[in-house]
């Protein structure tokens, strides 16, 4: 994909924006957030994201750097993000814990489309809990109830 001159600058300061994240972990932060965006900013921008990824580079959208820089500083890495919002996708997590994300009010994107938010500072623990090898359910339990594990 080539892109103009004048708008390099801006895409390697954006690109700049996922240090410390190496480069191969980004494409794999996006993959993740293709499934579990934190904001939804139209089709368009899922579609260019989906192909950047199919092409090795990575999204610029900063809703979505911020959010892998902050779940890795808690300790998730893409795969464990994965399982974890797996684990809140389910119906009966839902009903049953008040703390659940989507019981809070959500973020709009565009058209209308919200998004849960989850914010990885706050079940920082889920990552510890399931390193130390508490089933990923488990875990989430334990989250969701406030229960302080390890």
């Amino acid at each position: 994909m080539n892109i103009p001159d004048d708008h390099t600058e801006d895409l390697e300061q954006a690109h700049a924006r996922w240090d410390p994240i190496p480069e191969p972990r980004r494409r794999e932060w996006c993959q993740v957030l293709l499934d579990f965006p934190p904001i939804w900013l139209g089709t368009f921008p899922m579609n260019a994201t989906q192909q950047a990824v199919l092409e090795g580079r990575y999204t610029s959208i900063s809703d979505w750097i911020d959010l892998a820089k902050r779940a890795e500083a808690a300790g998730f890495t893409p795969q464990t993000w994965l399982i974890f919002q797996l684990e809140l996708a389910r119906d009966e997590v839902n009903r049953e814990f008040p703390r659940h994300p989507a019981r809070r009010p959500t973020k709009p994107g565009s058209n209308g489309i919200t998004t849960t938010v989850v914010d990885p500072e706050e079940f920082a623990e889920w990552p510890r809990m399931y390193e130390a090898g508490l089933r990923p359910s488990m875990a989430t339990r334990h989250v969701l109830s406030g229960e302080k594990r390890l």
